[in-house]
């Protein structure tokens, strides 16, 4: 339920004037994490993160890149109580 009410939720997550694509959300440590792509024109293509609250403030308010380069889409994450594994689709 609370992951249904942080999409419903209306707030800003990442403000950059470029096209953000493919995002993926995960519950830990009683934050959420915040992924998506950016295609980020004249910059590279990236991956970005981002902390969310539970009462919606956003930790990292222009996000964290995690990868850059060849086009990238459609991150999906997983997290084993310690670590996290981020997997992404570097081209078609």
């Amino acid at each position: 339920m609370i992951l249904l009410l942080l999409y419903l939720a209306d707030f800003v997550i990442c403000d950059k004037p470029t096209y953000q694509v493919c995002p993926n959300t995960i519950f830990a440590d009683s934050i959420y994490y915040v992924f998506w792509s950016d295609l980020g024109y004249p910059d590279p293509p990236s991956i970005y993160a981002s902390r969310v609250r539970t009462d919606g403030s956003v930790i990292d308010s222009v996000g964290r890149i995690l990868y850059q380069g060849n086009p990238t889409f459609g991150a999906r994450v997983a997290f084993d109580g310690q670590n996290f594994l981020a997997v992404f689709r570097d081209s078609c």
